[in-house]
């Protein structure tokens, strides 16, 4: 444990520029928190893309697999061979599911950037709460970091489709 509250202490320094700008420390912590949430989005936006990039030829070779066997079984079902046609859609399936939840692993590999973001602001932030207005509730580090975080996911994915379109 030593060792993570070391290296929180060594990235603290660069960590903290952000929130340290504006002379008000309310602003500050948001902004602070918005720009380590879009930090960890394009750590997590590359982390992605190199997971992909290392695992195209397996993911093509497996989306290859399934349609191959898609259309042997749609063939042989045409042909009226029932046993064919359940041999085939079932490899088909299997190609399928292993795609499937090879690109849900790839998936997550946006998220580790935000468990040492998270670390480090428990690390820095655990005792601080803000109160939310006409509730009595209190909003710690995680809940104003999700919300920044999860803001931030919904406007790269509307500034995508904005930008993307062909």
């Amino acid at each position: 444990m030593n060792l993570i509250v070391y290296l929180y202490n060594i990235i603290d320094s660069f960590l903290m520029f952000s929130f340290r700008l504006p002379e008000h420390p309310l602003t500050g912590y948001w902004l602070g928190t918005s720009a380590l949430a879009l930090t960890c989005w394009v750590i997590g936006e590359y982390s992605i893309a190199l997971a992909f990039r290392i695992n195209k030829a397996m993911i093509k070779e497996d989306v290859r697999k399934m349609d191959h066997f898609q259309e042997l079984s749609f063939a042989a079902l045409r042909s009226g061979d029932k046993s064919a046609f359940k041999a085939c859609n079932d490899i088909a399936n299997e190609a399928y599911g292993k795609s499937f939840f090879t690109q849900i692993t790839l998936s997550a590999a946006s998220l580790w950037p935000l468990f040492v973001a998270l670390g480090w602001m428990q690390h820095r932030f655990s005792d601080i709460e803000f109160a939310i207005p006409l509730t009595g509730w209190t909003a710690g580090y995680f809940s104003t970091f999700l919300f920044c975080y999860i803001t931030i996911r919904l406007l790269s994915g509307k500034l995508r489709r904005l930008f993307c379109q062909s």
